[in-house]
């Protein structure tokens, strides 16, 4: 897999396959750590060593996509950032005796959607900072980030002691991921509050990394998935059989979870003229910024969740093969199922033909499918190719008849219109 991503990155000079052809569309930010380096590697025939590879992901259709559009909005909130991060490949927990002096490093995959609200300032923030915020995370700040919160915003954060203990009990020997997310994701949402910034965002990223060291995940070696959620945008894996999994749940009032953490501090919800249930002036009960909501327990504290991917045994996995994952703000999933954002992909991998069927021309279908069916919002779709793609043989279209019938009657309704 790993010779094939090189083979094809030489050869078709991907950055020419994503040439932007409407710049309103790709809204991303470039910087050092959108490059994937290959391991250091030598010529069994040769004994020669074999340059590293820095490859662009952003420019690599052939296993990332990612497409964004204002749709029918005056302006795009959205934003979405691509990065590999540096971390340590151990934990707090790992033992002295299996410690080094320079402990062994790894390299992480980190993939975001932001959907801002209130303007973009707070997206864009996330989008060029949340990433130097996890890989140069401080584990030992979780008191005094407990204690700024408390004292600078009050309310919900009086009570709000020990949340993150829970984090660090979750840790395995051979990641510190499961703490160095939650803190980071708060102290990001904490400069970016008491700066007095405008604006909120909701965020799910993913972190994906090999159990193989010397290989990518998209490899056909185990991998390990984790996801981090904070709001209303989603993260959707479709198994080996094209059957679609939600790997995260909206935080609204409707969830009886966040409903009850929060009743205890807010004065008053109401239900609005979308029949959508509200506190304040929020319809998500997480999310980065929203200062003013703060003290009533609006949080960007993330839910976690872990998987192994590439594995018919894992307890945790989907049975191994899975080809693809996808990240959506809520701009598609108002306005496509989950099964219809995965069959979307998967049609549109199994095309035949020089340059198609790519997941960059997937994440553009399913954008454009939220859009023409009505879609009013900002909209933006991330896939990410996973080993078992372009493993199907003939792909069962689930919802194919279903879209058909959708895309003709939005097309009636325009029609009717004029």
């Amino acid at each position: 897999m790993l010779a094939e991503f090189i083979f094809q990155f030489s050869k078709l000079q991907i950055s020419q396959q994503c040439t932007i052809s409407n710049a309103q569309h790709y809204r991303h930010y470039r910087h050092f750590t959108t490059y994937y380096v290959t391991p250091p590697a030598r010529s069994v025939a040769s004994k020669i060593s074999v340059p590293r590879l820095r490859v662009p992901l952003l420019n690599a259709p052939t296993h990332l996509g990612h497409y964004t559009s204002r749709v029918t909005r005056p302006h795009n909130e959205d934003r979405y950032s691509v990065s590999v991060l540096t971390v340590p490949a151990t934990s707090s927990l790992t033992p002295r005796s299996l410690k080094t002096k320079a402990p062994p490093e790894r390299q992480v995959f980190f993939y975001s959607v932001f959907d801002g609200h209130g303007g973009s300032e707070c997206s864009d923030f996330l989008a060029q900072n949340v990433a130097t915020y996890v890989e140069n995370a401080d584990l030992n700040s979780i008191e005094r980030l407990e204690r700024g919160w408390k004292e600078n915003i009050g309310g919900y954060w009086t009570r709000w002691r020990g949340h993150l203990e829970k984090f660090r009990s979750r840790m395995s020997k051979d990641s510190d991921l499961l703490l160095r997310v939650p803190i980071s994701f708060l102290q990001a949402d904490y400069d970016y509050t008491m700066a007095e910034r405008p604006s909120g965002s909701t965020c799910t990223s993913v972190l994906l990394y090999s159990s193989n060291p010397s290989v990518p995940y998209w490899s056909d070696a185990p991998s390990r998935l984790l996801v981090a959620h904070v709001g209303d945008t989603r993260c959707i894996l479709s198994d080996r059989n094209g059957v679609a999994h939600a790997l995260t749940s909206a935080h609204h009032l409707s969830s009886p979870t966040e409903s009850a953490r929060l009743r205890r501090y807010a004065a008053s919800f109401f239900t609005d003229s979308f029949g959508e249930e509200r506190f304040g002036n929020v319809e998500n009960t997480r999310s980065f910024g929203d200062r003013s909501m703060k003290r009533l327990g609006v949080t960007a504290e993330p839910d976690l969740t872990e998987y192994t991917l590439g594995s018919r045994t894992a307890d945790d996995g989907f049975g191994g093969d899975e080809p693809f994952l996808v990240l959506v703000s809520d701009g598609v999933t108002k306005f496509a199922a989950d099964q219809e954002i995965v069959d979307i992909v998967t049609s549109t991998g199994y095309r035949s033909g020089y340059a198609r069927g790519t997941p960059q021309d997937a994440a553009r279908e399913v954008v454009q499918f939220a859009a023409d069916v009505g879609g009013d919002d900002n909209a933006t779709c991330i896939v990410v190719r996973l080993s078992g793609w372009g493993k199907w043989t003939s792909p069962v279209d689930r919802t194919g008849d279903l879209r058909e019938y959708r895309l003709r009657e939005a097309l009636d309704k325009v029609a009717r219109r004029q």
